[in-house]
């Protein structure tokens, strides 16, 4: 994130950054295609029913319902790749690049860096849960301070690393059957179209139940938070959800005051700049009035001497 403001002062009200605008594309990819996939594949599979029909004809039917399908499935697995190679490269220039420079690297140092990377499960991760619990059932008044990414965002994100093989290989299997049984058993068609069904079940509930609720239409988000847009979130919501990452923001920003922009500073200096233009272009109206034989006109436009 070096480079990016940390925090934005909009109307009055801090912003702070949780999402670049690399993570917000990647987010972008896989949520298009993953709705895209929930919409050709729950009428494939339920076919039967009667709203699949216009589901399908609403597509072009079937064959580019399937083809859609497909091409989405693709594009997924492609992204997830993508996310392997934006991983090891943040790892390398945040710390192997530069580790091996100085003669510094160690594979234990290396393993303490991924440890504390954002999205990596820890021990605090346990301690949160069990103090979420504790205010959730009204044993404690203090709800857990977390760090960038809480353990249900955690939850979220590694959940994709066993959906999408599985959704990804089962899916390659039922596209060439033909293929697949030519060294595998016939049933392992059969298997695959179980898991790719019921794996496809699970992530439409976690994604439309948990993740929804907990990113969206929970009380202190609905109807929607755009974080998925902007990347900044409320310093009301940071504070509240994210205590410690908020707490650090602000002491990167205090030893490094450009790391805030102010954009209402930047408005008025805007609108301070506008109100200059029309004072001179007033200016230029009035001597152009004046430039004239006495600067009076008649209704006709003629001059009075």
């Amino acid at each position: 994130m070096k480079g990016l403001p940390l925090v934005k002062i909009k109307n009055g009200e801090k912003h702070y950054l949780k999402l670049t605008q690399n993570q917000r594309v990647q987010h972008m990819f896989i949520m298009v295609t993953f709705i895209l996939l929930v919409a050709t594949g729950f009428p494939l599979k339920f076919h039967f029913y009667p709203w699949a029909k216009p589901m399908i004809e609403m597509f072009g039917g079937l064959h580019v319902t399937r083809f859609i399908h497909r091409v989405c499935g693709v594009i997924m697995v492609g992204q997830f790749f993508y996310h392997w190679y934006y991983l090891f490269k943040n790892m390398a220039i945040n710390y192997i690049i530069p580790a091996k420079k100085t003669g510094t690297f160690s594979w234990g140092e290396f393993g303490r860096f991924v440890y504390y990377s954002p999205m990596c499960p820890r021990k605090k991760d346990a301690q949160d849960i069990a103090a979420f619990i504790k205010y959730a059932l009204f044993i404690s008044d203090d709800m857990p301070k977390h760090e960038r990414f809480h353990w249900r965002e955690k939850f979220d994100y590694w959940a994709v690393f066993w959906g999408i093989p599985v959704l990804g290989i089962t899916g390659i299997f039922l596209w060439f059957p033909v293929w697949a049984t030519s060294f595998l058993p016939g049933w392992a068609v059969n298997i695959s179209y179980i898991a790719h069904s019921d794996e496809a079940m699970l992530a439409v509930s976690v994604i439309f139940i948990w993740h929804m609720y907990n990113a969206h239409v929970n009380y202190d988000k609905f109807p929607m938070s755009p974080l998925f847009l902007t990347g900044y979130m409320p310093e009301h919501l940071m504070k509240h959800e994210y205590y410690m990452e908020w707490a650090r923001i602000n002491r990167i920003v205090e030893k490094d005051p450009s790391r805030l922009l102010d954009l209402d500073k930047e408005k008025d200096a805007e609108m301070l700049t506008n109100q200059e233009k029309m004072e001179l272009i007033r200016e230029q109206i009035e001597f152009m009035k004046e430039s004239t034989t006495g600067g009076k006109y008649n209704k006709g436009g003629s001059h009075h001497e």
